[in-house]
């Protein structure tokens, strides 16, 4: 199993302006770099745009792209590394505050998870949550998937008990009919809001997680890996 480290370093800022032009330039405008750094291998740039990331010469016309640079002695994954660096969100950017809050035990471990009431894999990772204790979870009510989640999601927000009527629609209710449920007709700036920040942050896939130190998890994670990565990543730091 190949284990993580760091790879890139800064270089300086005229060195990847340059770079960064050479790219725009040859690619036709095509590829905006957002960040240039110095990998392990002389002469070889780590270059991070529109979320990815991929791998360039000097001179920015040549690149490496859709693979893994690997420490073959280390087994180090370097480009995973350097991805879950740049996707990584902190815990304290997120707005909480639009969040359903919910702890358990002594709720020392933190995650919040984005989900979306059309989405088959939240509701199967909705019932793995209700597993976990010594947790403290913020749900994000975030519907980008279908023009229903929008509605659905509006309903659960302006409802008396938000988080009972979030719980249902993830359960599967539908058309306001479940407990709890209310009227679309309140305040959604704030649901309009999650929704803003997930798409300035790249959250494009539902559920996504950020665990308490920043790293992010999309999608369907195995469940013993997903608690391996709650252990050592889910508190917040001090």
């Amino acid at each position: 199993m190949l284990s993580t480290g760091a790879v890139s370093e800064p270089i300086p800022k005229a060195q990847a302006e340059r770079l960064r032009q050479s790219i725009a330039a040859l690619s036709q405008g095509k590829v905006a770099a957002e960040d240039v750094s110095r990998t392990p291998i002389p002469g070889i740039f780590q270059v991070f745009s529109d979320g990815e990331i991929f791998y360039v010469d000097s001179t920015g016309r040549y690149s490496f792209v859709g693979g893994s640079m690997i420490d073959m002695q280390q087994q180090r994954d370097l480009t995973a590394t350097e991805l879950d660096r740049v996707h990584a969100i902190p815990f304290d950017r997120l707005p909480l505050q639009l969040a359903i809050k919910e702890v358990r035990g002594n709720g020392t471990r933190n995650l919040a998870v984005f989900e979306d009431p059309n989405c088959p894999i939240c509701k199967v990772f909705t019932k793995f949550l209700d597993q976990i204790d010594d947790v403290t979870i913020y749900r994000f009510m975030y519907p980008v998937i279908a023009p229903q989640s929008e509605a659905l999601a509006q309903s659960a927000w302006c409802a008396r008990d938000r988080a009972v009527a979030w719980r249902d629609v993830m359960a599967g209710a539908r058309n306001g009919q479940a407990p709890g449920t209310g009227a679309a007709s309140c305040d959604t700036s704030g649901l309009a809001a999650i929704v803003q920040f997930g798409e300035a942050n790249r959250i494009n896939n539902t559920p996504t997680v950020i665990l308490g130190g920043g790293k992010r998890l999309v999608g369907a994670t195995p469940p013993e890996l997903f608690m391996q990565e709650l252990e050592q990543g889910g508190r917040r730091p001090n």
